[in-house]
């Protein structure tokens, strides 16, 4: 019974060493080798966020046409796809765009009021 209770116990303080021996304080994680900057993964995760989030308020048509764009497609392939002329879907695109900059600064101003 003892020898049970000892190799439970020893196990419990093995795998606690190993847990604290893999943990690393906040201000130590930016000095590890190979550790990308993990604020900037953070930035850039929430502005990918930002913009799905503004690209699905957008009608269903100019939604697929930014998709497209964002996935490489050119306004040749894009028009294809959907059924416009090329210059109509550069045409969109401009206009998209200059809507999402709307939107993310309008977006901003109300965050900080």
């Amino acid at each position: 019974m003892y020898r049970i209770a000892h190799n439970v116990a020893t196990d419990h303080i093995v795998r606690s060493r190993r847990i604290l021996a893999r943990l690393v304080d906040l201000e130590a994680v930016e000095d590890l080798p190979g550790c990308r900057n993990w604020r900037m993964d953070a930035d850039q995760r929430l502005s990918v966020t930002v913009l799905l989030e503004l690209i699905y308020r957008l009608k269903p048509l100019d939604r697929q046409v930014v998709l497209l764009y964002l996935e490489g497609e050119t306004a040749a392939s894009i028009g294809e796809t959907t059924g416009l002329t090329a210059r109509n879907v550069a045409t969109k695109m401009h206009r998209i765009k200059k809507l999402l900059r709307q939107w993310q600064t309008e977006g901003v101003s109300n965050d900080s009021k």
